[in-house]
């Protein structure tokens, strides 16, 4: 919602108040924001005017650059509605917070007038400190030596006096190395050199110090004006002040290699690619995760993948980089030692916010973790001694099948096993039910189980039966894989179950096509012969 325009009463009232501040310091700013003398009609004591410098400057130079935006957008108000305010702080004491008031009062003295005033917190305190004397000192950011072929400064001017802050009689008979800095004198003399030698116009950046002992980063344009005589060539230097932006290359510098140091410092790999997939970083880490010597590029990562995992990494790896996409997989890696690991691989698309189009891909050798959760999985689904599904297990992988398809299930149960247990122990009970497991599952189809549901009670499942007939085959499979004696360490023992077969088509209850299975079992054994019995309405033998 926009603020109501002030009148010219109203404004002249704000400008009144400002004037009463006694601590407030006030500038007169033209229609384009830059500084101007005050008008003797707004009545502002001498000692509390922001002279204007001498080069073209706005209240965004007193203020820190990060509130730039601020500044312009209370200026902005003002010249909507005649007043605008802001909250700012200060280049000299940027710790103190500041108000900021723009009022427009070009009817009645031509200009609009700035003020600043220190917002003074509870404690009190000299409130006036930070603004007194308060002015704003911009710098050139041009300005022009001349010098002589062997570089000695012969004219400067006041430009230069006011970029650098040394006077004419302090620069003039030096040579010009005596304001460079010591890292960059190396480079200066070559490039002084290559000018004189090609006689021509010659660029370099180097640091060059100021009068106050700071450094400012200049591009010098020097321009060799020629002579009859050689020795009295001169050299026209034109000076540019690109402090803020080597600044902003040096912040990105720093950024760049606070980067690399915590990439470095990381237990993972990491890797950043461009759009093209060419590598830009990758840390130290990755190599050691992947069990290579060097990560040169990325067909160094592909050598330690098989085909699927390849294609999977490709395919998460080109949502990223075009769909901007994040992902996440985990893929097995074969060392070129032949180790055998699995790593969990992230992938952050980066986009032209962060500068650097491409992805960031982070490695983790997750090989024990991915091992304790298969044997925690093993330890849930399968019986530890025969190795077939568990009970539970059994019954998830039933109800499964009888969600999509026809289904057969074939209930076997030991004849005359608690004697074996008896007579011979527990040990050689144990190689009996793990010789049945293996007679069974040697019978069975590939997406066949058998599951162990109880002590020496067995149930196989079988998906995508056609009918009872293909069932009751099933059944009499099993029953002449486990009608040939077993042979263990205690000697050979005869081997003999009942079994009960049930069908059903999908849809059915697991629990209910189990009891039917159960029954059918009960008959077989009745009759103490190991035939294979099929449930009907009543089951009978197969």
């Amino acid at each position: 919602m926009s603020a109501i325009p002030r009148t010219q009463a109203e404004r002249e009232d704000v400008l009144a108040s400002l004037v009463r501040l006694p601590d407030a310091v006030l500038a007169a700013i033209a229609s384009d924001g830059v500084l101007v003398p005050v008008p003797a009609s707004v009545g502002v004591p001498p000692g509390r005017v922001m002279a204007p410098p001498a080069d073209r400057a706005t209240i965004l130079d007193a203020i820190v650059p990060a509130e730039a935006m601020t500044v312009i957008g209370a200026w902005e108000r003002a010249r909507a509605n005649g007043v605008g305010l802001a909250t700012v702080h200060g280049r000299r004491e940027p710790e103190v917070p500041l108000s900021l008031t723009f009022v427009d009062v070009r009817e009645s003295h031509g200009v609009f007038v700035g003020a600043l005033d220190v917002l003074v917190g509870e404690g009190g305190g000299d409130a006036a400190a930070p603004l007194a004397g308060l002015e704003v000192s911009r710098r050139p950011r041009t300005a022009t030596v001349r010098k002589t072929a062997l570089a000695v400064i012969t004219e400067i001017d006041e430009r230069t006096t006011r970029m650098l802050g040394w006077t004419p009689a302090q620069m003039v008979g030096q040579r010009s190395s005596e304001f460079v800095h010591p890292d960059d004198q190396e480079r200066a003399i070559a490039n002084w050199l290559e000018l004189l030698s090609r006689q021509d116009a010659q660029r370099v950046r180097l640091r060059h110090r100021r009068a106050d002992g700071t450094w400012a980063w200049l591009e010098l344009e020097n321009q060799y004006v020629p002579a009859d005589d050689p020795a009295d060539a001169t050299v026209v230097t034109q000076m540019s002040d690109v402090s803020d932006e080597m600044a902003a290359h040096e912040a990105l510098r720093q950024q760049e290699r606070l980067l690399r140091r915590l990439t470095e410092s990381l237990p993972q790999g990491i890797v950043q690619l461009t759009v093209d997939r060419e590598v830009v970083h990758s840390n130290s880490r990755l190599p050691v995760v992947l069990g290579l010597p060097a990560v040169r590029g990325w067909d160094d990562v592909a050598t330690v993948l098989d085909e699927t995992g390849l294609a999977l990494l490709d395919a998460a790896l080109t949502r990223a980089l075009t769909d901007g996409e994040d992902g996440s997989l985990e893929l097995a890696v074969r060392t070129p030692a032949g180790e055998a690991r699995v790593c969990a691989v992230s992938l952050v698309a980066l986009g032209d916010r962060e500068g650097a189009p491409g992805a960031l891909v982070c490695v983790s050798d997750v090989t024990d973790s991915a091992r304790m959760r298969e044997e925690l999985t093993a330890k849930a689904t399968f019986d530890p001694l025969t190795g077939c599904h568990n009970r539970a297990s059994t019954m998830a992988v039933l109800e499964a099948a009888l969600a999509a398809d026809s289904t057969a299930v074939v209930f076997v149960d030991l004849d005359e096993f608690k004697p074996v247990n008896d007579t011979l122990g527990h040990d050689a009970g144990d190689e009996l039910l793990v010789t049945t497991a293996t007679r069974l599952a040697g019978v069975l189809r590939r997406d066949d189980i058998v599951g162990r549901i109880g002590g020496d009670e067995f149930l196989v499942v079988s998906r995508g039966v056609d009918g009872p007939e293909a069932a009751a085959a099933l059944g009499a499979r099993i029953r002449a894989a486990l009608a040939v004696p077993a042979e263990i360490t205690a000697g050979t023992v005869p081997l003999q179950a009942s079994l009960g077969i049930a069908w059903a088509g999908p849809g059915t209850d697991p629990a209910a096509l189990t009891k039917r299975a159960d029954q059918a079992m009960y008959v077989s054994k009745q009759g103490r012969r190991g035939e294979p019995v099929l449930w009907r309405e009543e089951p009978v033998p197969v």
